[in-house]
């Protein structure tokens, strides 16, 4: 390689890790600070969650294994299964009901006061990354997977688009693959811009879009119980091979920008499955070391520091399709894979959290049989959010295009006067921490946020108050089926294309969103 090339990777380097460190918001919400603290030594118990998917010699499915046959190892050391569930003690998927207006969503399986469905398919759809001619094949291939598998679909199932700005929900949560089909011809394809950008800028920024876009699903979709498993069909970012040219701190940098990622998606059970349609383009040697790689880990090939997209599949428990025909074949096996797990708890026998990650291995007894699970854990201790971790969380939720459901709300807005809205938000009580006081009062209190998003999508105006409510005894009980009302007052500037607010409780940490269009604003 001349010095030429080599000059050319360290800046494409340098370049995705500028992009990565400003994967959080530009908007800073927070009205207090907090020091950082030094890191600790930390003793304390906790409990960590793995879904495990386990196939014979061909392949196929194996469902019918008791805990006796597990055996589970933490860094090489055998750990106890405290609990554990298998996919035949699982019960079925709630169906899922969507009409025109989305009122049925609040009796689906969604709501905060019914279960969860145990797993979730999401399909994303990568045009940020895929030439003109794999985007209209990927499409193509996710219609006949709903088409096939339809018109109701055995898990709920919702789609998202990466396009060339910015992460869409094309359809929320539904078992209904027609109306999905629909959702998916209404939005028409884009022009890859991004893949003809000159390679290091377009790369960088495209690293740091995925990314970002795989934060925003995680963080949306945390509070759902069970797996949720994304489908990712296109290739992802490109390959960065050259990490190992950064320097020690950049490289450090860089690898706690790739770590927030990760702990987002292993907090929210989040497997991932990849297909690329272009089928297999690398050269077997690179094909080896990007299953090799660790990119969410930390545990890159030492030898070539390759940072490959693939390599997020196994190391979160999913697999990487890499085919040029049957792409809908391969969605619908990840499905099947997705659904068929068994849940094993364990107390971590190091009580050690000082944040080190840890490797985790599941081995099933049995002939040829085969255990998947994530490869590990970062050993990060269970403590209150700080405010500045809190700013961090409501910064992104608001930017977030993806609704936050561990809180129901809704919202209206009246003018307040010029360029001014007075809101009227309603929370359901039943999802929110309610505390006893001395004087037998009930209360809760929130952080509520109200910004007002312009056509760039930044945010243009934004308030953030701190209310609470209390009840007295009497009352509590009466009015346990009734939504909390919240009102307060916020700018709405003219530029204002639509207003996200953020409900987050102050105790639980559960959030809800709620998006107001320009068209439903008192904005002239």
């Amino acid at each position: 390689m001349d010095h030429s090339q080599e000059s050319e990777k360290n800046q494409l380097a340098r370049v995705a890790l500028f992009l990565l460190v400003l994967l959080l918001p530009p908007v800073s919400l927070a009205q207090k600070s907090t020091p950082q603290e030094e890191p600790t030594f930390r003793s304390t118990t906790r409990l960590v969650v793995l879904d495990v998917v386990v196939t014979d010699r061909a392949g196929k499915l194996v469902t019918n294994l008791s805990q006796s046959d597990f055996t589970l190892l933490e860094d090489g050391v055998r750990q106890s299964i405290a609990s554990f569930e298998s996919p035949e003690q699982r019960p079925d998927v709630p169906v899922f009901v969507e009409g025109k207006s989305n009122k049925a969503e609040a009796k689906s399986a969604l709501n905060g006061s019914t279960p969860s469905p145990s797993a979730l398919t999401i399909l994303v759809l990568d045009e940020l990354n895929s030439e003109v001619l794999d985007q209209a094949y990927a499409r193509s291939a996710i219609q006949k997977f709903l088409r096939t598998h339809g018109p109701r679909l055995r898990q709920p199932t919702c789609l998202m688009l990466l396009g060339q700005k910015r992460l869409e929900l094309l359809h929320d949560y539904s078992q209904d693959a027609n109306a999905l089909v629909e959702a998916l011809h209404q939005r028409h394809a884009e022009l890859p811009f991004g893949l003809m950008t000159a390679e290091m800028s377009g790369a960088g920024e495209r690293l740091s879009k995925t990314l970002w876009a795989l934060q925003q699903v995680a963080a949306a979709n945390n509070h759902f119980a069970g797996r949720k498993n994304v489908i990712w069909v296109g290739p992802g970012f490109p390959a960065l091979d050259s990490i190992l040219s950064l320097n020690p701190e950049d490289r450090h940098r860089l690898v706690a920008a790739v770590g927030d990622a990760t702990n987002l998606l292993f907090d929210s059970r989040l497997t991932v499955y990849t297909i690329n349609p272009r089928g297999l383009e690398a050269s077997p040697v690179m094909y080896g070391k990007s299953l090799g790689g660790g990119f969410l880990t930390g545990t890159q090939d030492p030898a070539s520091g390759e940072l490959v997209f693939e390599s997020i599949a196994p190391e979160t428990g999913g697999k990487i399709f890499r085919l040029q025909n049957d792409v809908d074949v391969a969605i619908a096996t990840s499905v099947d894979d997705g659904a068929a797990y068994y849940t094993l708890a364990y107390y971590p026998s190091n009580r050690d959290w000082s944040g080190k990650f840890r490797s985790v291995k599941v081995m099933a007894r049995g002939q040829s049989l085969q255990a998947r699970v994530r490869r590990g854990y970062f050993a990060v201790p269970d403590a209150p959010a700080t405010d500045n971790q809190i700013d961090t969380v409501l910064s992104r939720a608001v930017m977030n295009p993806l609704p936050f459901r561990a809180l129901r709300i809704s919202a209206s807005v009246k003018s307040a006067g010029p360029l001014a809205g007075r809101f009227n938000i309603k929370v359901d009580r039943r999802a929110l921490d309610w505390q006893l006081m001395p004087d037998s009062k009930h209360r809760c209190e929130v952080t509520i946020v109200v910004a007002s998003v312009g056509a760039d999508d930044r945010v243009h105006s934004h308030k953030v108050t701190e209310m609470e409510s209390l009840v007295d005894d009497k009352h509590f009980e009466r009015e346990w089926d009734k939504p909390v009302t919240f009102n307060l007052v916020s700018d709405l500037p003219r530029s204002t294309k639509h207003v996200r607010i953020v409900v987050r409780d102050a105790q639980n940490g559960h959030m809800g969103t709620a998006d107001l269009s320009r068209d439903s604003l008192p904005v002239h």
